[in-house]
């Protein structure tokens, strides 16, 4: 084993052990049983772990090692890197969420998605829950550090977790703890589930409650919605700065992003019109109301139905654009109850390592969202295929490359790479009508409205009723679905520039090579080049082609 290979794997399972919630996600099998040290001397000693690790990197030569060796290298420095960038923004201090990206409501996110396959994993979900409460108690003691440096939550937020923890506080146990059942035929089964709900009831429901408690204590003096971006807390410009180069991974100004917004919510607004004129309608209005208008009148079933016809479609022709190994089919299912009933939209869920679910894409059937209307297509290309399914899926084939490329998501490129899916579904005549593609642009919209509204929130200090204004007006989504969207731009501040970041690198990457080989130019081999070494970071995923460039120049 090389030294790059070496120093990956061993910096990938320690972040699994820190990050055991993604391990899960996965079905990464050794980490069901664990739960994160959200304390401050966790974090702290996590992060000099991180430094040592980076420090290894930096002292590797990359000159004697093969071409796939030096990705791994790089891969490895940069996700070190981002690692310290995380830490370093102590999002643990100030964010309150029902959504599940942060706090108890990740908890019951992951508890709804596990799968039990066998007495093993049952005996680890039970561990993990009686550690639960020591994590759930971290989390509040880390917002009540964050409030004595001023770092508060948005009181909106709190009231809307107030709200959702009371409805999950209701019974006797949490419900979503009680989700993932035990393994068919299982002597213990009877035992371990009054064991689960004694646990569930006694040890997290009431570290559920006394985090309430605390979030309460803080709403007096939480930050109003006016002041909902980081830029109003102490330190808050420098953390924005930090998140913008953590998601995108490239040395990018806010001012800059929010340019690139304006300017693609102008030309896709041109292009709107001129394909709206093909259905009869006249001016931008009406082919927004047009779209706002086609939005959430199918029955979940009819668009399930829809959405599965659309990925089917793709997947009979995915062996044009990309070379084998092809996925297997991906399932199309609504998402579990207590997701759904948090506004998210349909997503993808990647395979389980150990086999316990395959690549699914998920339906809310519960709330208004996007992918419900004339853009039911586009949503499905991106979340499935040629999106998410076919590169995630994929990628768990590729079983010669290292763990930490195979099992690690980066917002900019895994999201970067669904964006330019739904232009290779145009590229490639997979939309059914212009509706279908006025569909596509709705969402683009959405992405172009995410540089503005981010940058808007988090640099400029817009309140999210500015927000919500401004994508209400540009993106003809439901309304409802847009005010959820705009929290989870508050609560992850950054995210929401990966997407069409990443995007727009992949077209730039591609059209060099293009440009370079010519005719010789091969698209399945170019998506190979690109997907083949896992979730890259941009600036790897640049010099990694340009090598491939000139291995096949």
């Amino acid at each position: 084993m090389t030294a790059a290979r070496d120093l990956a794997d061993r910096f990938h399972q320690r972040w699994l052990t820190e990050n055991p919630f993604s391990a899960s996600m996965y079905g990464i099998p050794g980490y069901d049983d664990l739960m994160p040290d959200e304390s401050e001397e966790g974090a702290q000693a996590w992060r000099a772990e991180v430094e040592e690790f980076l420090a290894e990197g930096d002292a590797i030569d990359p000159g004697p090692l093969a071409p796939a060796d030096v990705v791994t290298l790089d891969c490895t420095r940069e996700m070190a890197a981002q690692e310290l960038t995380m830490i370093d923004m102590a999002r643990a201090e100030y964010t309150v969420t029902a959504m599940q990206y942060a706090g108890p409501a990740v908890l019951m996110a992951v508890a709804a998605r596990t799968v039990l396959l066998d007495p093993a994993a049952a005996e680890a979900y039970l561990t993990r829950l009686r550690r639960s409460g020591t994590w759930l108690d971290q989390t509040s003691e880390r917002l009540r550090a964050g409030a004595r440096k001023g770092r508060l939550p948005v009181a909106p937020l709190i009231e809307e977790a107030i709200t959702w923890a009371e409805a999950v506080l209701a019974g006797p146990a949490p419900e979503p703890l009680l989700a993932p059942q035990p393994p068919p035929g299982w002597a213990r089964a009877a035992a371990w589930e009054d064991e689960r709900r004694r646990v569930a009831a006694e040890v997290v429901k009431p570290a559920l409650a006394r985090w309430v408690a605390t979030i309460r204590e803080l709403l007096p003096s939480a930050r109003p919605s006016g002041q909902a971006g980081l830029v109003h807390l102490p330190g808050g410009a420098d953390d924005y700065a930090r998140a913008v180069r953590a998601y995108t991974t490239l040395p990018l100004h806010p001012e800059q992003l929010h340019q690139t917004g304006l300017d693609h919510i102008a030309a896709l607004q041109a292009r709107a019109v001129e394909l709206g004129a093909g259905l009869g309608l006249s001016g931008l209005d009406e082919v927004l109301g047009a779209l706002r208008d086609s939005a959430g009148k199918m029955s979940p079933a009819q668009a399930i139905a829809e959405a599965t016809v659309a990925v089917r479609r793709a997947e009979a022709r995915a062996a044009e654009f990309f070379p084998q190994p092809l996925p297997p089919p991906c399932e199309v299912t609504p998402m579990p109850e207590v997701v759904a009933v948090s506004g998210a939209a349909p997503h993808y869920s990647p395979p389980r390592l150990d086999g316990g679910r395959a690549g699914t894409f998920w339906f809310n059937t519960e709330r208004p969202t996007a992918g419900t209307g004339w853009d039911i297509e586009v949503v499905a290309f991106h979340e499935a295929v040629p999106g998410h399914h076919l590169q995630l899926s994929r990628l768990q084939l590729l079983t010669e490359l290292p763990a930490l490329q195979r099992q690690r998501s980066l917002p900019v490129f895994s999201e970067g790479w669904g964006l330019y899916a739904e232009q290779l579904a145009e590229e490639s005549g997979l939309y059914a009508d212009e509706r279908g593609l006025l569909g596509a642009i709705s969402t683009s919209l959405m992405r172009a409205a995410r540089l503005v509204v981010d940058t808007g929130l988090h640099y400029y200090g817009w309140s999210r009723e500015q927000a919500l204004e401004f994508i209400a007006a540009h993106v003809p989504m439901p309304r409802e679905f847009l005010a959820n969207e705009v929290d989870r731009y508050v609560v992850m501040p950054g995210q929401a520039l990966a997407y069409l970041t990443g995007k727009l690198e992949i077209i730039r990457i591609r059209e060099q090579a293009q440009q370079r080989l010519g005719p010789a130019f091969s698209l399945p081999a170019f998506h190979a080049a690109v997907l083949d070494h896992g979730s890259l970071p941009m600036p790897v995923l640049d010099r990694s082609i340009a090598g491939w460039l000139d291995r096949a120049g």
